[in-house]
């Protein structure tokens, strides 16, 4: 197969896909991925084409401004303005190729308006829940209700207006439901009893083409327990929660790994204890395969990374679906959350020390562990694509 891999400018978004595309270059198909210049080097070294955004879409990128900060009205309204701009573009490149298969991110891939565009089959990758309905009640995607969501509705028409589309709910916009769609976790963790196989290909987490090198000594844990600290890789910029780590576990009897980002230097965060190494980076996977404990902003894949080994977590959500994403953790008595302008070093130390030894949550963890290990099966999903393209060339 010929296949366009279409997606963002995320890591959230591209990290879960990489697998994926590894596996589908070693089955012999080729592969075009369209995402933005700094993650070119991740795509191509797993097999794939890499094709770059161009100067129009970099601009909307750094100049994007939402015309208010409601939390669910503000991403519809990103998603909007991306797929406004970045469907003639997507267009382009399909004329110019012959492809078997489109597979796009369900947030920023323009899924739900390629289907009507173009004959050729479209899958949705679904970095974060893939969910049958909206989080909101009806009331709030009433025309009227706000002034954000009437600013998404006429996006939405003048989208659906210049391609000449039967006008498109945003509904269907937000669930973006393609003809088959890969989740990056297990049905279980997922949740939502209406999304279900054989639609719905569940994959667990892409942790094979995640194995970074590292160059930590990871000897100098020794038997302490060990605290990785992580709010991800976008937004970074909280150097006062940083040293209110420090504060919290400074000599304690327990190592602590935390990844502070690229907004915030080592030097603004003043002596470093002895049971501490503090990075920009830190390579996620080798350090989750040990870690007792995971301090996280709640993001999708980073979740699913560590539920994949087993990890109780402590989040602390801060934007977008790491709400959600902290919920169902919760609901499903995986870790705790907790709100972080609410956190001081002694909170955090206590509440840290209690996960740690919480007996039924770790125990739930692991069995999610193996729930995870046993879903992540990317041949299958392999398989399953590429029968559902011989079945549809077959058919005609």
């Amino acid at each position: 197969m010929d296949i366009l891999f279409i997606n963002a400018n995320l890591y959230g978004h591209i990290n879960p896909t990489l697998g994926l595309v590894k596996k589908l270059v070693k089955r012999g198909h080729q592969v075009s991925y369209f995402c933005s210049e700094p993650f070119s080097e991740q795509v191509t070294n797993m097999g794939a084409k890499w094709i770059g955004y161009s100067n129009n879409l970099e601009a909307f990128l750094k100049g994007y401004q939402p015309t208010d900060r409601h939390p669910f009205y503000m991403l519809m309204e990103y998603m909007l303005s991306y797929d406004e701009v970045v469907l003639p573009e997507i267009q382009d490149i399909i004329n110019k190729n012959q492809f078997d298969m489109i597979i796009c991110d369900s947030y920023f891939g323009g899924g739900c308006f390629l289907k009507h565009l173009t004959k050729i089959p479209v899958v949705c990758s679904h970095s974060s829940f893939a969910m049958s309905k909206t989080p909101l009640p009806e009331r709030m995607l009433v025309p009227g209700f706000h002034p954000q969501l009437d600013n998404c509705n006429q996006i939405l028409r003048r989208i659906c207006k210049k391609y000449t589309i039967e006008e498109l709910t945003l509904e269907e916009v937000f669930t973006s439901k393609g003809d088959l769609n890969i989740v990056y976790t297990t049905r279980n963790f997922n949740g939502d009893a209406n999304i279900q196989e054989p639609t719905y290909l569940f994959n667990g987490p892409s942790i094979e083409s995640r194995q970074e090198e590292s160059c930590l000594d990871l000897s100098v844990i020794g038997s302490r327990k060990l605290i990785y600290i992580s709010l991800g890789s976008l937004n970074t910029d909280f150097t006062d929660f940083y040293k209110m780590c420090i504060a919290a576990f400074s000599d304690l009897n327990y190592y602590v790994y935390m990844s502070i980002g690229k907004r915030c230097d080592v030097s603004q965060l003043g002596e470093i204890p002895q049971n501490f190494t503090i990075k920009s980076y830190l390579p996620q996977i080798e350090i989750l395969k040990r870690a007792d404990v995971f301090i996280t902003h709640a993001g999708f894949n980073s979740v699913n990374e560590a539920l994949y080994f087993g990890v109780p977590m402590f989040a602390l959500p801060l934007v977008n679906d790491q709400y959600m994403v902290a919920k169902r953790l919760t609901s499903m008595k995986l870790g705790i959350c907790e709100d972080m302008k609410e956190m001081s070093a002694g909170i955090l130390r206590d509440k840290t020390e209690n996960l740690l030894a919480d007996v039924e949550i770790k125990e739930r963890c692991m069995q999610s562990s193996l729930d995870m290990k046993n879903t992540a099966n990317l041949e299958q999903t392999v398989l399953r694509l590429e029968d559902y393209v011989n079945g549809l060339k077959e058919g005609n």
